[in-house]
């Protein structure tokens, strides 16, 4: 169900929707929050049966759009800039289409008509998960419980690679072949990659810095094994996968949702649409589990060589899972898993240069534990720095 809201400069709970210089469109002031009602009307342009009075709830979490309960059952996702839930909107239409139960039940998205930049989404709703965690919570606690004695081998790496499965064989019913232009585009973007994060470790110094370096030939080698890999085809994928894209909900078994389908937040906005290889999508979940594994030992405080052993492990049940379910076989080709996976670690090191640093232990044990070392700068070991219970 669409609703939409005519006219330029709608008014919203008093706030107004106005075109900036870059033809952008933002909220001017503050950005609607739970308790001022936007969400609630905007709930109920999708759902009627939403009361008058219903209760506003925030996800407290750190998001670019705006995100709040509704009544008890209801999310609305209310846009920052114009467009920036334009993909999510479409990609969920299309999995609730094909009834998939690996998302969050979808209700509808509230749509605006601007006369000179057209039509676009201004808020999607979404069921509401109680109780849900996402898996830098639920897959940590799982790993460190394993670690620790307390838990079972997780089972959740193949359940992932299933999940993943299912949404490419939904999202690349329309998959079309690439240009043949594309591997080099690729390399020479994972190279790019590359480079911003030796120039950012460099200019912060410290161990990370070394590591990185001593490495850099063997992730370039993996880099450039994307410019000789064949075009393969495309389609609209996950495009920002990893394990805190993944809901777990409680019950026996537990339900998992995959959330947040808007792109690499990295990327430039007029880039995020672009079709791209289901390789990527498993390529960024596989670096998740090896970042679980860098965190579970910063809870554990102490670098623990069975964390990674973990890793190895929940890579290839992952792996294993999704090739047997993924019913497309054309859509996903391994030989561009390698050149990603060095591709995303890097921008993991951009990342956490440019939002944050505390982050920067994660990928850098990541990487100091799949590459080989040139050992060309003296180095140390890699360590956990010390546990802070309110962070990653």
């Amino acid at each position: 169900m669409n609703s939409m809201l005519a006219g330029e400069r709608p008014e919203i709970a008093g706030r107004t929707l106005s075109v900036a210089p870059s033809r952008e469109v933002r909220v001017e002031g503050a950005r609607p929050a739970a308790g001022d009602g936007v969400a609630r009307e905007l709930a109920r342009l999708v759902d009627p049966t939403v009361p008058t009075d219903a209760a506003e709830r925030a996800i407290a979490v750190d998001q670019t759009n705006t995100s709040v309960i509704v009544d008890e059952r209801l999310v609305v996702k209310v846009v920052g800039r114009w467009a920036a839930a334009d993909r999510a909107a479409h990609l969920l239409e299309r999995l609730a289409e094909a009834r998939s139960t690996d998302v969050a039940g979808y209700a509808g998205r509230v749509d605006w008509q601007h006369p000179m930049l057209g039509t676009s989404t201004l808020a999607i709703v979404t069921e509401y998960l109680p109780g849900a965690q996402d898996g830098w919570d639920w897959a940590v606690d799982d790993v460190v419980a394993m670690l620790g004695g307390s838990g079972p081998e997780p089972a959740f790496p193949a359940v992932l690679g299933a999940t993943v499965a299912r949404l490419h064989d939904v999202l690349g019913a329309d998959a079309t072949a690439s240009p043949d232009s594309v591997p080099s585009e690729r390399a020479a973007r994972a190279l790019a990659a590359l480079d911003a994060a030796l120039e950012a470790t460099a200019r912060s110094g410290g161990p990370t810095a070394a590591r990185l370096a001593n490495r850099a030939e063997a992730l370039r080698r993996d880099i450039r094994s994307l410019g000789a890999a064949a075009p393969g085809l495309a389609f609209d994928l996950h495009g920002d996968l990893h394990v805190g894209q993944v809901l777990r909900s409680p019950g026996t078994p537990p339900r998992y949702t995959v959330i947040d389908f808007d792109g690499d937040p990295q990327l430039d906005p007029s880039e995020r649409g672009r079709a791209d290889a289901a390789a990527r999508d498993v390529a960024h979940l596989l670096v998740s589990l090896d970042l679980v594994a860098a965190v579970a030992q910063k809870r554990l405080g102490r670098a623990e060589p069975a964390a990674f052993a973990w890793a190895d492990r929940a890579r290839s049940a992952l792996l294993e899972a999704y090739r047997a379910t993924l019913v497309r076989g054309g859509l996903f080709d391994p030989a561009l898993v390698p050149g990603l996976e060095a591709e995303q670690l890097a921008a993991e090191l951009t990342y956490a240069d440019r939002f944050l640093p505390r982050w920067r232990y994660a990928p850098d044990a990541a990487i100091t534990h799949r590459y080989p070392s040139t050992d060309e700068l003296p180095e140390d070991p890699w360590t956990p720095p010390p546990f802070e219970p309110t962070s990653t």
